[in-house]
């Protein structure tokens, strides 16, 4: 509703961009699905933010762009502060479900490398109400596939509980978040942004705890650690590492003082 006057805008590079995009994110989507089950949601959340490892090999392939020695630093670092998080409890890893994981990794660096190479390009407006408008006709067609392979009959649930869970999550998590984002990417880089977005561990990591609380789940899976301060301090301080503005606004201040 709030962009509705900017679809008169829309050309052949934009549907063409949504698809794209849409594509790209139904595939991290459906390979996150397949790989959570029977995880943990710390071990979960450490591995698909670890996604913005991808993103400068992807770079590298395609645009021949190398990282600077900040950025591998600060790659580096995070890294570090998500083996804290996960107490380097590495025995985790070892399961089949981490590498649907990890190719959910590989479509999300992809669609952040896409999203910012668009978004600088075309309407960001109209890219998120593309993703948005492709990725149900792509899910609505996959459900179908799955129901025929399955035998299962396509029907929606009745529970009020899943329809409010529903526009909960599209609107104000979906929605909200491919506009923002898609509207931000023209300003940031995508290791960057992905670096930013791998905060969501630390999210993660203290929601967890307090919705276990709630529940009365009281077990060492959702217990905060000392490895788990120190993994969120190591990830702030080395996305703060990359990114040049903060560094920036440091040296600025710095030199303002001893003015």
């Amino acid at each position: 509703m709030v962009f509705f006057n900017e679809l008169f805008r829309v050309d052949k590079n934009h549907i063409i961009q949504s698809l794209i995009l849409s594509s790209q994110l139904f595939l991290f989507n459906y390979f996150l699905l397949k790989g959570s089950s029977d995880l943990d949601a710390v071990t979960i959340s450490c591995v698909v933010s670890a996604y913005f490892m991808f993103i400068p090999i992807i770079e590298i392939i395609l645009f021949k762009v190398f990282p600077n020695p900040s950025k591998v630093i600060s790659i580096v670092i995070v890294l570090i502060g998500i083996l804290f998080i996960m107490n380097w409890e590495l025995r985790n890893l070892y399961n089949v479900k981490i590498f649907y994981l990890i190719i959910a990794d590989i479509a999300m660096a992809a669609y952040v490398i896409s999203t910012g190479y668009f978004a600088s390009r075309s309407n960001p407006s109209i890219l998120a109400m593309g993703q948005l408008l492709f990725i149900a006709i792509i899910s609505f067609i996959a459900w179908c596939v799955e129901a025929k392979i399955k035998g299962t009959r396509i029907s929606l649930p009745t529970e009020p509980m899943f329809w409010g869970s529903v526009i909960f999550i599209s609107v104000f998590i979906r929605g909200l978040y491919t506009v923002i984002q898609t509207y931000a990417q023209r300003f940031v880089s995508p290791l960057n942004t992905s670096m930013i977005f791998s905060t969501e561990i630390i999210i993660t990591m203290l929601t967890s705890t307090a919705v276990s609380r709630y529940f009365g789940l009281h077990t060492s899976e959702f217990v905060i650690t000392t490895n788990m301060c120190i993994g969120a301090v190591l990830m702030v301080i080395g996305i703060l590492i990359g990114d040049p503005s903060m560094l920036n606004a440091f040296k600025l201040k710095k030199r303002s003082t001893n003015v």
